[in-house]
C-alpha cells in the first residue's frame, strides 16, 4: 500500500484550518486534521505530565511486543546505530500508540525529552494528533509527518518516519518510527524505516512458519502436488509471495509483491474466508477475463492465517446456443453429483428439477455444510443459462462496509484502499447467469435495501459512481438461520424475504438423514479415486451414526479424508477417525432423528472439544468443524461459552 507523506504546509494553512477555513486546507490535510480533533487532540499537544504509561502497566506492554524485539534486535540496534549518527531517535510503539522502546537519538535526545519522546508517553491520534505513529496506527501504512502537518503545534519543529510492523497473520502489532527536528529531514531515513519494519515482519514471519510445522509441511506438499496448474502463495494480509511459471502467463506477469486484489480481483478477508470455509467446487473468478476456478488452502499459526496457497484452475465453458434459451443439460444429469437415497433428500432433488428450468428464484434452508451450494450449481446447470458464470458470494464472510463494493464493484478511487482503475462486481461476472447468495441473513439493513433495488429495477450502482449499470441474473439464496423468525421480529427486511423466497427448498441436516453410511461409503469412492476405496469397520461405522455432525456433509467429509491419510489403503477403524468422533456420544439411529436434548449436549461437547484443541482460537475451531465462524459463535452461545 502506498505510503502517506504530510509535507509541503506552511504555519498559515495550520492556522486556516485552526479557524475554519477549510477551503484553503488541501484535502489530505483536512481528513486526517478532521479526524484528530474529532479524537479531541489538544491543538498544543497534551501536558507533559499527562499521557504516561508508568510501571507495570509499560512492563506489560513491553512483554507483549517481546517477541518482536527478541527477533527484532539485530534490526533495531542497527538502525538505532545509524540513525543516532543522522541525529534520529528510533521509536518502537505497540498497537495503541505507546512507546515502549526507544534507540539513538543523538543530538536530537534533549528535545526528544521535551516533547515526551519517550518509554510510556502516547503517540496515538487521539492524545497528539496527526502524528507519524498515531498516523500509521490509524490507516496502516508507512506515514511521513513533516512540520506544521502535525495537527499539534508543538511539534511543527519534527520530522516523522513511520511504518507499521504486522505480525504473521497480516494484523498490525507495532509502529517502528524515527523523528528528529525539521530540518534534518531526509526521504532516505523513511525508506531506512521501512525496509526495518519490512524485515522484522520477515522474521516473524519466519519463526511462525517454524513454529506452525506439520501444517506448514502439509500445505507446501499440496502445493507441490498441484504444481502443473498455476499456483500462488499469498502471505498475510495479502501480498503475493511466490507464483509458478504457470500463474504468471495465466495472470500476464505479476510484480513481486502485488496484492491479491490487484492480482485476482479479490480481496484478502474473501479469500481466508474461502480458504476457512470452500466453495463446493471452488470460487468463480475471472481474471483478465478468464473463467477460472479458484480452490484455497490455509498456512495456520497459533495466531492464525499466515499465508493462503492458491491453485487456479481454467473453467472450460460452452458457446451460448443460438436460437431462443432453452434448457441445457451437459455432461449428463446436472443432479447427478447430488447423493440422495435419504426420502427428504430426494424429494428436493425431484423439487429443484421442477424449479431449475424456471425464472423462479429459489431459497434454501439447511445447516452449514448440508450441500446448499451443490444444490444451487446443479439448478444452474439445468437452468436456461448454463453458460453464463455462476457466482456464489458469502454474505457472512465480508465485512458489512465492504459488500457494497463486492456485489457492485467501485469506482477508481472510490474509497481507501480502493482499485485506482475501479471494479467490476459480482453481479457484473454473474451477468446472464447465476448470482448465489449464500448465509444470506448475515447481510445488513442497508445492503438489503440496495439489493432490493436492484432485484425489483435490475440496476445497480458501483459504488462512488452515479451511471446505472444492469445485470441480468437469476438469484438463488441459502442461509442456517430461522429467516421467517427473523423476519416477524423485524431483523430482516419482509419485502426482500419475499422478493427473494420464489421456491423454497428445506435440506435436512446430515443428523436427521437415513443415508449416512451409504454416503459415506460414496464419498470415500470419490476421495479414494483412482485407488479402490478402504472399507469401514463396524466400529468405525458405529461411531460415524453416533456423532451429531454439526457440520454435516463437509465435516464428515473432512473425517473420511484424515482417516484415508491414516488408514494408508487399509480397513478404517476408529483409531483413524478425527479424535471428536471416537468420544463417547449419545447414540442415535439413522433413520430416526435423536432426541433434541441428546444433540443438544453432543454438540455442546463437540464445541468444546473443538475449541480446547484450538486453544480457544475461534477461527481455527471453526475451521475444524467445518462451520462458518458465525455458526460457531452462535452454537458457543446457546451453551454459554461466549459472551458475544
Amino acid at each position: 500500500m502506498e505510503a502517506i507523506v504530510l509535507d509541503g504546509v506552511s504555519s498559515s494553512i495550520w492556522s486556516s484550518f485552526q479557524h475554519g477555513k477549510l477551503e484553503l486546507v488541501p484535502p489530505r490535510l483536512a481528513v486526517r486534521w478532521g479526524r484528530a480533533r474529532n479524537l479531541g487532540a489538544p491543538i498544543d499537544g497534551p501536558p507533559c505530565e499527562q499521557g504516561l504509561t508508568r510501571g507495570e502497566p509499560l512492563r506489560q506492554r513491553a512483554e507483549a511486543l517481546g517477541s518482536l524485539r527478541s527477533l527484532g534486535a539485530s534490526v533495531l540496534e542497527r538502525s538505532g546505530g545509524w540513525l543516532a549518527s543522522h541525529g534520529y531517535l528510533l521509536l518502537l510503539a505497540d498497537r495503541d500508540g505507546i512507546v515502549v522502546h526507544t534507540a539513538g537519538g543523538g543530538s536530537f535526545l534533549d528535545e526528544a525529552r521535551r516533547v515526551r519522546l519517550m518509554p510510556g508517553a502516547s503517540w496515538s491520534e487521539s492524545a497528539r494528533g496527526t502524528n507519524a505513529i498515531g498516523t500509521a496506527l490509524a490507516e496502516e501504512r508507512a506515514v511521513t509527518v513533516v512540520g506544521a502537518a502535525h495537527f499539534s503545534r508543538s511539534f511543527h519543529g519534527l520530522v516523522c518516519y513511520a511504518a507499521p510492523v504486522r505480525g504473521p497473520d497480516g494484523q498490525v502489532v507495532g509502529v517502528l518510527d524515527a523523528t528528529s527536528l525539521l530540518d534534518r529531514a531526509d526521504p532516505a531515513v523513511g525508506a531506512a524505516v521501512a525496509a526495518a519494519a519490512h524485515a522484522i515482519e520477515e522474521s516473524l514471519r519466519a519463526q511462525a512458519l517454524a513454529d506452525a510445522g506439520a501444517s506448514a509441511t502439509r500445505t507446501l506438499l499440496w502445493a507441490l502436488e498441484q504444481a502443473r496448474t498455476p499456483a500462488l502463495l499469498i502471505d498475510a494480509p495479502g501480498r503475493v509471495a511466490r507464483c509458478n511459471p504457470a500463474a504468471r502467463e495465466l495472470l500476464g506477469g505479476l510484480p513481486a509483491g502485488v496484492s491479491v486484489e490487484a492480482a485476482l480481483g479479490l480481496s484478502w478477508r474473501a479469500l481466508t474466508a474461502e480458504a476457512l470455509h470452500p466453495s463446493a467446487g471452488g470460487l468463480l473468478l475471472a481474471p483478465r477475463g478468464k473463467p477460472t476456478r479458484l480452490r484455497a488452502e490455509p498456512l495456520l499459526g497459533p495466531s492464525g492465517i499466515l499465508a493462503v496457497v492458491v491453485v487456479l484452475e481454467p473453467v472450460l465453458r460452452s458457446p451460448a446456443p443460438l436460437g431462443p434459451p432453452r434448457p441445457r443439460i451437459e455432461d449428463g444429469d446436472p443432479f447427478a453429483p447430488l447423493f440422495a437415497q435419504d426420502p427428504a433428500v430426494s424429494a428436493a432433488v425431484r423439487f429443484a428439477r421442477k424449479v431449475a428450468a424456471s425464472t423462479l428464484p429459489v431459497m434454501m434452508l439447511a445447516e452449514t455444510g448440508s450441500g446448499k451450494e451443490l444444490f444451487a450449481q446443479a439448478i444452474h446447470r439445468a437452468s436456461e443459462r448454463p453458460a453464463g458464470a455462476f457466482v456464489a458470494i458469502n454474505c457472512g464472510a465480508i465485512a458489512p462496509g465492504l459488500l457494497e463494493s463486492e456485489l457492485f464493484g467501485h469506482a477508481p478511487h472510490a474509497f481507501t484502499g480502493a482499485d485506482r482503475r475501479g471494479r467490476s462486481g459480482l453481479l457484473h461476472a454473474a451477468d446472464r447467469g447465476t448470482l448465489f447468495l449464500d448465509e444470506v441473513a448475515e447481510m445488513a439493513p442497508s445492503m438489503q435495501a440496495a439489493l432490493l433495488r436492484f432485484l425489483e429495477t435490475g440496476a445497480y450502482q458501483r459504488v462512488g459512481e452515479t451511471a446505472p449499470s444492469r445485470a441480468d441474473v437469476r438469484v438463488i439464496c441459502a442461509t442456517c438461520r430461522d429467516l421467517p423468525g427473523m423476519v416477524a421480529r423485524g431483523e430482516f427486511r419482509q419485502d426482500l424475504y419475499f422478493r427473494l423466497k420464489g421456491a423454497l427448498l428445506r435440506l435436512p441436516p446430515l443428523r436427521e438423514r437415513s443415508d449416512l453410511l451409504p454416503m459415506a461409503r460414496h464419498l470415500l469412492e470419490r476421495l479414494a479415486a483412482p485407488s479402490p476405496p478402504p472399507g469401514l469397520s463396524p466400529e468405525a461405522e458405529l461411531l460415524l451414526l453416533h456423532h451429531p455432525w454439526p457440520g454435516n456433509v463437509r465435516e464428515l467429509r473432512m473425517a473420511l479424508e484424515v482417516a484415508l491419510v491414516l488408514a494408508e489403503g487399509h480397513l478404517i477403524e476408529p483409531h483413524h477417525l478425527p479424535e471428536d468422533l471416537r468420544s463417547p456420544l449419545p447414540a442415535r439411529s439413522p433413520a430416526v432423528p435423536a432426541p433434541r436434548s441428546s444433540l443438544a449436549q453432543a454438540e455442546g461437547d463437540t464445541v468444546r472439544q473443538a475449541l480446547a484443541g484450538a486453544g480457544g482460537n475461534v477461527s481455527t475451531a471453526a475451521a475444524r468443524l467445518g462451520v462458518a465462524r458465525s455458526t460457531l459463535y452462535r452454537m458457543m452461545r446457546r451453551h454459554g461459552l461466549t459472551d458475544r
